[in-house]
């Protein structure tokens, strides 16, 4: 699971967007919870609940975060009741870390294999790329290489190339490294590597027959 997770770290988050003449693009974001907040006659429908033990009626708990740029002016409201927050960091969610320079690729690295706080066992998986990009795309996606375990326990490594992104989040790979594993992330991705080029060279015999 640790490839999906990283493809789900990177792909299908929209940036808010500034206004086209914003000369200082620059976002400030900040939040308000609210417990025990009153829904106003206006604010919808009461919510039943079987739960006896549950206020969920006329009251109940709002967060509302603002992403607000002082130079366009702009302002986004995300608002919902009985939010779930945490502060985390960049090396749990596997986002906003800087990618890796390795094998000839750009490595982006995804959320660890197992998230658990007093761990620092380093991301699970690391999304391939030829070019680096300030935010990843299907299209820049050419393999991925993901963590495992071998023989005692040892972390060994896997690599895939050639991504077909599904719906809901399925990505189907046209060939990855089978029951060959490698010892480092390196290793890995000298053979992501080689396999693209092998494919390239292959995809270029071809038209020339044509």
């Amino acid at each position: 699971m640790s490839s999906s997770d990283a493809i789900a770290a990177h792909l299908d988050w929209q940036p808010f967007s500034h206004r086209p003449d914003c000369a200082k693009p620059a976002w400030e974001v900040a939040q308000q919870a609210k417990s025990d907040a009153l829904r106003v006659r206006r604010g919808g429908p009461e919510h039943s609940c079987p739960n006896e033990e549950c206020g969920h009626r006329d009251h109940y708990d709002r967060i509302t975060v603002r992403v607000l740029c002082r130079s366009c002016g702009t302002v986004h409201l995300i608002s919902g009741e009985e939010p779930t927050t945490r502060s985390t960091t960049t090396a749990s969610t596997g986002y906003g870390q800087p990618p890796k320079r390795m094998g000839g690729l750009w490595l982006y690295p995804g959320p660890p294999l197992i998230d658990v706080s007093w761990e620092k066992s380093g991301p699970g998986a690391y999304l391939c790329s030829r070019e680096k990009v300030d935010r990843l795309s299907e299209g820049d996606i050419v393999g991925v290489i993901s963590e495992g375990r071998g023989k005692r326990g040892a972390t060994i490594w896997s690599a895939a190339i050639g991504p077909d992104f599904r719906p809901a989040g399925y990505t189907i790979w046209a060939k990855n490294s089978g029951d060959k594993a490698f010892a480092t992330v390196a290793a890995a991705a000298k053979w992501v590597t080689a396999e693209l080029n092998a494919a390239a060279a292959t995809e270029t015999e071809e038209d020339q027959e044509q």
